[in-house]
């Protein structure tokens, strides 16, 4: 008689979770966790010559602001510049560029021309260049004090999304909380980091 062999176990079914909350996630997904205030700048948007430029750090919310304010626009296109990499930029109103400053100069010219409205997101602060283009735009400094409120709220967010049933789930706790934001501020995707390495070693569901 061959020997039986039990199913695998599902990776963090004994959490009750589909997968590790704080890993990488599709753009779309993001929306779902995602405490950002964008609807002041989808109306300015909706008028060609406007812009919202978005300046921070990596890992500090520029592409979650895009991502939230692109939801009201479903026709629009989205263009990551990756390093190196030279797009097209195709026809949209508005057209959504995240990491700009990859764009060369000579080149962001041109589509500053284009008779859009831009929502941008950059490394480098292009305000002169859009408003020598005759671009009427809003500057937004991301990346600012994160709170214990919001930071709780997005983790909550995360963790309930990858829920697998009904059930406890595990948390992540208040002097968590306060340590995380003392050693990372306002660095969202090095708190995420921090806690997919947690999560990946949690053997039972509780707090961290």
């Amino acid at each position: 008689m061959a020997p039986s062999h039990s199913a695998p176990a599902l990776p963090f079914a004994h959490l009750n979770l589909r997968r590790n909350p704080f890993g990488e996630t599709d753009l779309v997904d993001r929306l779902d966790f995602a405490v950002v205030d964008v609807a002041h700048h989808i109306e300015r948007l909706r008028r060609p010559g406007a812009a919202v430029l978005f300046l921070g750090e990596k890992g500090h919310g520029k592409t979650t602001h895009l991502i939230a304010i692109q939801a009201a626009f479903p026709n629009s296109i989205y263009v990551h510049v990756g390093e190196g990499e030279r797009p097209r930029f195709a026809e949209s109103m508005p057209l959504f560029i995240d990491e700009l400053q990859r764009v060369p100069e000579r080149e962001r010219r041109r589509l500053f021309r284009r008779n859009v409205s831009f929502a941008l997101a950059s490394h480098e602060d292009v305000t002169d260049e859009l408003t020598r283009a005759g671009i009427e735009v809003q500057t937004v400094h991301v990346g600012g004090a994160l709170t214990r409120g919001a930071l709780a709220t997005i983790l909550e967010r995360r963790i309930a999304w990858a829920r697998r049933g009904a059930g406890p789930l595990p948390g992540v706790g208040r002097a968590t909380i306060r340590k995380l934001l003392a050693r990372h501020g306002a660095d969202l995707r090095a708190i995420e980091q921090q806690l997919y390495d947690c999560f990946q070693q949690l053997e039972h569901i509780r707090e961290v």
